[in-house]
């Protein structure tokens, strides 16, 4: 154990000296416990370089559906590895041509032709490219506006433009972005930016679009593009994404959906736009496609978007990446879907998503939980509230501290994901009723010791 405190410490050392840690910055890395080094995964657990292990109810980041050691995905990442590690052009191999398949086989309605990428972020600047394209060559040249309904969607400059402002996590420091990207209400009604109260409200936020893209000039609108599902757990009207469709429809806009936290059975569907049986013009996959053994994501279009691009030079889409649709990131997605299929994830991830959300419930009698969303599969949130007798939401400053509380008292506790509020539970679609129960209880004993020392 001395040892391994030595490596850790060594590690540590390295780790500050030579790489650059995504989104946090460098007085919250040296701190005690500023990061952790992870050294081996199994199931749903993970363990760190010390050897303490922890139960991980963020699935990684919202893309481990599968488990970790999942060894048939190594195996046939490693075949295709050694047949062929990589085509000498962008010509299709057969694992990119099975994994196209198979998409196209398991998405709703026509969705049918593949354009692969190495994250979501690409694969959404995918869609954004592929949008403007098909407008020009369909003759609307001046189709060069998005719609969007301001949540996550990337870090790279057209994704950021897209949206999701927050205290933690903006991009001032980025501007100006891309242009004429506008944003509508987003349909949450627990938290109406309308203030307003479903159903009397007559589904104003689906009524905004439609006001915009009037606003707007509808001619100069290329696509209309979000989350079915936010990661934060707000689960739209029924109505919502149809009358969307239909907006879209009426006007000539492209619907593009990002399914790259939701997607391949996160919301107890194989894509969550399936709760709603609306079909988009383009789709956006990653995270959990490959389980994250590879790093692989995708942008499907439906048939009738991928015939307009049909042609000679002048319809051709000028876009690539280098590794899109790596052999071995193919390889390890196909055997991920096998896993999924045969095992049946995805209606596991409902039957447990249930059983989640209802034992989550326990912990409202703390006075400081407020909401607890989700519902629909493995995608659960826990707000937390200064006092919801008062509905009085923490500040910025209050929240920042409350953070660094949730992920010392977590991580002592064995439990690891994404220390935020509201907190989100998300854990592998394979997780037992038993770590959902040692989630809930560890989770109701940290909560319990917050609000004391908070009070």
């Amino acid at each position: 154990m001395q040892k391994e405190k030595e490596d850790a410490a060594y590690l540590t050392q390295l780790a500050l000296d030579h790489v650059w840690t995504p989104l946090r910055p460098w007085n919250a890395l040296t701190a005690p416990g500023g990061f952790t080094i992870f050294t081996e995964g199994k199931g749903c657990r993970v363990t760190d370089v010390t050897g303490k292990t922890y139960l991980d109810y963020w699935s990684s980041i919202m893309l481990s559906n599968i488990g970790y050691g999942r060894k048939e995905i190594a195996d046939a990442a490693y075949e295709q590895m050694i047949k062929l590690q990589f085509p000498p052009t962008h010509d299709p191999t057969i694992p990119k041509i099975k994994l196209a398949k198979k998409l196209a086989d398991i998405t709703p309605g026509s969705l049918s032709k593949v354009c692969f990428g190495n994250s979501g972020t690409e694969s959404i600047e995918t869609a954004l490219k592929i949008a403007r394209k098909y407008q020009r060559i369909s003759g609307y040249t001046s189709r060069y506006k998005f719609i969007g309904g301001n949540n996550y969607h990337g870090s790279t400059f057209g994704a950021m433009s897209l949206g999701w402002r927050k205290p933690n996590f903006s991009w001032e420091d980025f501007e100006p972005l891309l242009p004429r990207v506008v944003h509508v209400p987003r349909p949450y009604c627990s938290v109406c930016e309308l203030d307003l109260k479903y159903p009397g409200c007559d589904l104003q936020c689906a009524k905004q679009v439609e006001a915009v893209v009037k606003s707007e000039i509808p001619e100069s609108i290329a696509a209309f593009i979000d989350v079915a599902i936010p990661a934060v757990g707000f689960i739209p009207p029924q109505e919502y994404w149809p009358k969307v469709r239909s907006i879209c429809d009426k006007y000539g806009i492209l619907l593009i959906i990002d399914e790259v936290q939701s997607g391949f059975g996160r919301t107890g569907k194989m894509f969550a736009i399936e709760h709603w049986n609306v079909v988009p013009d383009i789709m956006v996959m990653a995270k959990a496609l490959a389980g994250g053994y590879l790093p692989i994501s995708t942008a499907i279009v439906t048939k009738e978007v991928a015939q307009k691009f049909e042609g000679g030079p002048e319809e051709v889409l000028r876009h690539s990446y280098t590794f899109e649709g790596h052999p071995a990131a193919c390889a390890a997605a196909l055997a991920t879907i096998e896993i999924m299929e045969k095992e049946k994830l995805v209606a596991n991830s409902m039957v447990m998503g249930k059983y989640l959300y209802e034992q989550l419930q326990s912990l409202t009698k703390h006075r400081i939980v407020g909401e607890i969303r989700g519902g629909l599969g493995l995608m659960c949130n826990i707000e937390l509230v200064k006092d919801k007798s008062r509905k009085e939401q923490f500040s910025p400053e209050e929240n920042a501290k409350l953070r660094r509380m949730l992920k010392a008292k977590l991580m002592e506790a064995g439990l690891f994901g994404f220390f935020d509020n509201p907190i989100p539970i998300m854990p592998a679609l394979i997780i037992s009723k038993g770590e959902i129960d040692e989630i809930v209880s560890k989770l109701n004993s940290v909560i319990a010791e917050i609000e004391k020392e908070l009070s």
